[in-house]
């Protein structure tokens, strides 16, 4: 096994290869799929008929920094986000409030929900009962949504 790891030093990174079975035909070097009918098979595309393939990776060596990340967000809840205010069918979406800065995600800080636009029970994935939604749904279907600050204070005052 030692001898299939090979280090390729490109650009002072170290990147490693390893020889691993093939995924698409499992290791036997033939591929039968939905062309392939009865009892016969094609040689495999991946493997060339080898039955093994060739994994490549660069060895971690730490977090790395973008410079081009103003906001971190725990995730876009299926809606579009941006590191700033914006304005949607005439409501204010303050970005800015939510989230975190790169700098603070970068220090260990969690992102804090965007509360303008869903609400805390989408937020955390608990309690979803509370408004009648399943997932897949739209939050703007939830009978509680124009009142979502309300759900914010009582999920709030359940979560200090």
């Amino acid at each position: 096994m030692l001898d299939a790891i090979r280090s390729i030093s490109t650009n002072n990174v170290k990147m490693k290869k390893i020889e691993i079975e093939c995924k698409a035909c499992k290791g036997t070097g033939l591929y039968q799929g939905m062309a392939e009918r009865d009892k016969c098979a094609v040689v495999c595309h991946t493997c060339k008929g080898t039955g093994k393939d060739t994994f490549t990776y660069n060895k971690f060596t730490g977090r790395k920094v973008r410079e081009d990340i103003e906001r971190v967000f725990a995730g876009s809840f299926g809606y579009v986000h941006t590191h700033k205010d914006v304005i949607v069918d005439g409501r204010s979406v303050n970005f800015t409030e939510g989230g975190c800065t790169y700098q603070e995600w970068l220090n260990g800080k969690k992102p804090e929900p965007v509360k303008d636009l869903y609400c805390p029970y989408f937020w955390d994935r608990e309690e979803l009962s509370k408004c009648n939604l399943f997932a897949g749904d739209k939050i703007n279907e939830c009978p509680h949504y124009e009142d979502k600050s309300e759900c914010w204070e009582e999920w709030e005052k359940k979560n200090d």
